[in-house]
């Protein structure tokens, strides 16, 4: 169990330099094949090139390692996943097909909230057994839903079936916040210039 929980710990862990063991490794330097060195001559070659030498593909025999600066390495690597989590970021919104129109604001204002924060969303509206007859008055609701969002949201996926729930995806809209203040501006600078 300790053991399992030192990997988790540990998964973004790269070797390098000596604590690369194993006796033989493909080497690629600036994108160039250098071919299956001795360890100990790759580790030479790196140091001598004043770099490190990182092991990229581990599971490949023999290993693949390249010489680079592992400083970069690890700060690009730990950038690339920061933004994939960030892009992944959605939030689900589910509501029923019989919803009122004072319910379908409420879930407006949520999606206005996750919009706003930079996430996308997921709208869906479910249905229970027997209820797809009704995915017509469904469709209706989602569709008054995205109508309600349209100066804050643009639609990249159109409303559509996923199992048995009807789904859209929403994002922000770019610029959307600041239009209105930029509009507003506009139109006191005109009614300067004509008084």
């Amino acid at each position: 169990m300790k053991k399992k929980y030192n990997n988790e710990q540990n998964k973004d862990f790269v070797r390098c330099n000596e604590k690369i063991r194993i006796p033989q490794v493909l080497v690629v330097y600036d994108g160039q094949n250098l071919g299956v060195m001795q360890t100990r001559d790759a580790q030479q070659k790196a140091r001598e090139m004043g770099l490190d030498l990182v092991e990229v593909a581990p599971k490949s025999r023999p290993p693949v390692c390249q010489i680079m600066d592992y400083g970069k390495f690890m700060y690009d690597k730990q950038k690339k996943s920061k933004s994939k989590s960030h892009s992944q970021r959605e939030k689900e919104v589910s509501f029923r097909y019989v919803i009122d129109d004072h319910d379908l604001e409420t879930k407006a204002n949520q999606i206005r909230k996750f919009l706003g924060k930079g996430m996308k969303v997921k709208a869906v509206v479910k249905f229970k057994a027997r209820e797809k007859i009704h995915k017509d008055k469904g469709f209706v609701a989602l569709k008054k839903l995205i109508a309600m969002l349209e100066d804050v949201a643009s639609v990249e996926k159109a409303p559509g079936f996923e199992g048995h729930n009807i789904t859209a995806r929403l994002d922000s809209l770019k610029g959307s916040k600041n239009e209105p203040e930029k509009h507003s501006k506009e139109a006191n600078s005109d009614t300067q210039k004509n008084s």
